[in-house]
């Protein structure tokens, strides 16, 4: 987290420097500058404020509150963007944590109304949350079960019962249909949005449409382990864990803890190099430290933290840190990221939200 401090620190007076229009997306090491985003564009920019409340949480001190609450207040007109299909990952990831560190009235307004914009993104007879604007159809990503925590939370603070019910039918359905038999998962379901009927399960940012996306099957485990926190419904705990056994059988098969991009694709692909994706593992991480939480096995419970462990630990080496090279020049902690599909999107790079899973990973550990 010390290194965190020194690299963000840094980011934070390019941020000041671009008069608060930095948000950084993702980055080749071997360069100095990052592919960002606005405060407003984008699905990432909620991540960059979340590593300043992690570092907040870490070292609370006025000058890394200040950054905090710097970086994360131009994000507060996205909570009413007429698009707000990552309101979740954007809003609770900044103002989210803001409220939970600080509990200002102010941070809990700004998600309340983000939740409400939200909520206009769902069908009743999909039974599900559309996940962006598309001529194809009512499309839904397993991303979205990571913007559940807004409407679940805002839900606990208002008493609104009509977003808690939105984001269970959402994570339910998600749960019958977004999952294959052996507990992988497909990246993108098409839904009639006439009579809420299936009508093609596909990738996107996958190898194949029958596929596993590494980063994608981690957003459900931790969406899943999300819903149940909130529900306290079973079968959504059923579900984490049967998706987080899925992840462990395949990387017991690569002996390591850093997962490839995709789970199939080094035994498909006809390319010899198959990048890892260390977002995917900082996201699984994390994920599985909550997770550890709720199983009332102690074996359980401590096999899950050893793995997280040891999870963070391998990320937090010189492997694939930045300081791990010293040809390294971009101001970010991990390296080795993918962003989907290979080779077709930048990969080997440092990605925002590989950061943020990381330094949440790590204050989870911390405050166990």
């Amino acid at each position: 987290m010390q290194y965190a401090s020194i690299q963000y620190s840094i980011l934070y007076n390019k941020f000041i420097d671009s008069e608060k229009d930095f948000y950084p997306y993702y980055g080749y090491p071997l360069e100095n500058n990052w592919t960002s985003t606005s405060a407003i564009t984008g699905w990432t920019s909620g991540f960059f404020p979340g590593i300043y409340w992690n570092i907040f949480e870490y070292n609370s001190t006025r000058e890394t509150l200040k950054h905090a609450i710097d970086v994360t207040k131009p994000t507060s007109l996205f909570a009413n963007s007429t698009s707000p299909y990552n309101a979740g990952f954007i809003l609770m990831s900044g103002f989210g944590n803001a409220y939970r560190l600080l509990k200002l009235k102010e941070y809990l307004n700004i998600i309340i109304i983000g939740a409400y914009s939200l909520s206009k993104q769902y069908s009743s007879i999909v039974r599900c949350l559309r996940s962006v604007d598309s001529q194809q159809g009512y499309l839904v990503y397993i991303d979205n079960m990571m913007n559940l925590e807004l409407l679940f939370e805002v839900s606990n603070q208002t008493k609104d019962q009509y977003l808690y019910n939105i984001a269970w039918q959402h994570a339910n359905r998600t749960m019958y249909e977004q999952f294959r038999d052996n507990n992988s998962t497909y990246h993108v379901i098409e839904y009639n949005q006439i009579n809420g009927n299936v009508i093609k399960k596909y990738t996107v940012q996958g190898y194949a449409d029958w596929s596993t996306w590494s980063r994608g099957q981690s957003w459900a485990i931790h969406g899943f382990i999300i819903a149940y926190r909130y529900t306290q419904y079973k079968p959504f705990l059923d579900k984490a864990i049967g998706a987080t056994n899925y992840v462990l059988s395949n990387l017991l098969k690569i002996n390591d803890s850093i997962p490839y991009w995709d789970y199939d694709a080094p035994y498909n692909s006809t390319l010899l190099y198959q990048p890892k994706d260390t977002s995917a593992a900082a996201i699984f991480a994390s994920a599985l430290i909550e997770l550890s939480q709720y199983v009332s096995i102690s074996q359980l419970k401590n096999h899950y933290l050893n793995i997280s462990k040891l999870i963070i630990n391998q990320l937090s080496s010189s492997k694939y840190m930045i300081y791990g090279n010293k040809k390294y020049q971009l101001n970010a902690l991990l390296t080795n990221g993918t962003i989907g599909p290979y080779p077709k999107n930048p990969y080997d790079v440092s990605l925002s939200f590989g950061d943020y899973y990381l330094t949440q990973a790590i204050i989870r550990l911390i405050k166990l």
